[in-house]
């Protein structure tokens, strides 16, 4: 994957220089902030060979690419309603041969597809997100969402999670380094 990785960080300045995906632009920071980020989901989950996953608001490809790129029986789906985004990430994905993922141009509100997961990785305060992305996720299958850690926000995502039928599976948090936020990804299971 170490090579997949350096590839996946060149190919993201190259395109990230000509249309301003990231204000992350350094190998480094890339490699911390966005790829190790996006792969503390499989400290958390074990995603199932042949299961599906949807990443909301992906942006600039993360966590869609490292997720596909280190689970290759899963089939990832990101979406963003940014176009130039969608084309990036379609670009970076043809060029890196990831065929488990493809981007979509859409607004999560207006997707109509379920899925077995779906992430959503600093997208919006979950007043906002809940409401657009709880239709996404099948019966039984699990909302992955990455956050910085606030006591408000926890108590909040309880109080929703029970209006759209999830109950929280699981807390992790962690830092990316020393002095960094403290980050929490929620598990939330639909019900």
């Amino acid at each position: 994957m170490e090579t997949t990785r350096k590839q996946l960080i060149d190919q993201f300045i190259s395109i990230n220089s000509r249309t301003n995906l990231s204000a992350i632009r350094d190998p480094e920071g890339i490699q911390v902030k966005h790829i190790q980020d996006s792969l503390e989901i499989n400290k958390v989950l074990i995603l199932k060979p042949k299961s599906t996953l949807c990443d909301v608001g992906t942006g600039g490809g993360f966590p869609l690419l490292p997720i596909a790129m280190s689970n290759p029986e899963v089939q990832c789906i990101g979406i963003d309603s940014t176009r130039k985004k969608i084309d990036a990430i379609n670009e970076m994905i043809t060029s890196l041969k990831i065929p488990n993922a493809k981007a979509v141009r859409t607004r999560a509100e207006e997707y109509k597809e379920q899925y077995d997961y779906v992430t959503a990785r600093a997208v919006s305060y979950i007043d906002k997100l809940l409401p657009r992305v709880h239709h996404l996720v099948k019966k039984g299958g699990k909302l992955i969402l990455y956050k910085q850690y606030t006591p408000e926000e926890s108590q909040d995502i309880m109080h929703f999670s029970k209006k759209y039928h999830f109950v929280i599976q699981k807390k992790h948090t962690y830092k990316l380094f020393d002095g960094d936020i403290l980050r929490i990804i929620y598990v939330l299971k639909k019900i």
